[in-house]
């Protein structure tokens, strides 16, 4: 289920991996504070990340949040919702 897409179609990778969290806590009836209490990442932050106040989350709390939710980080990105997110090219181009 995409919730959140841009005209073109495509999301960012923080959005799909909103969707995908909120997939996993709602087919394990999983509150944000039975998150917050087994992956050990505080609930405010949590909180502005699956509300989208902030559009980052370290990898480490991400392989918290998995573990949490019982599952392997490369099944949780093995998913539809990710077959939409935007590929953004992260190296500078120099000029000659």
């Amino acid at each position: 289920m995409i919730v959140s897409m841009r005209g073109d179609g495509l999301m960012e990778l923080s959005e799909a991996i909103v969707i995908r969290i909120k997939q996993i806590m709602k087919n394990k009836n999983m509150k944000l504070y039975d998150l917050s209490i087994l992956s050990g990442v505080q609930r405010s932050t949590l909180s502005l990340f699956l509300n989208r106040s902030t559009k980052t989350i370290r990898l480490e709390n991400l392989l918290y949040i998995c573990e949490a939710l019982d599952i392997e980080l490369k099944d949780f990105f093995n998913d539809k919702v990710f077959e939409n997110v935007e590929a953004k090219n992260w190296l500078k181009k120099t000029e000659d």
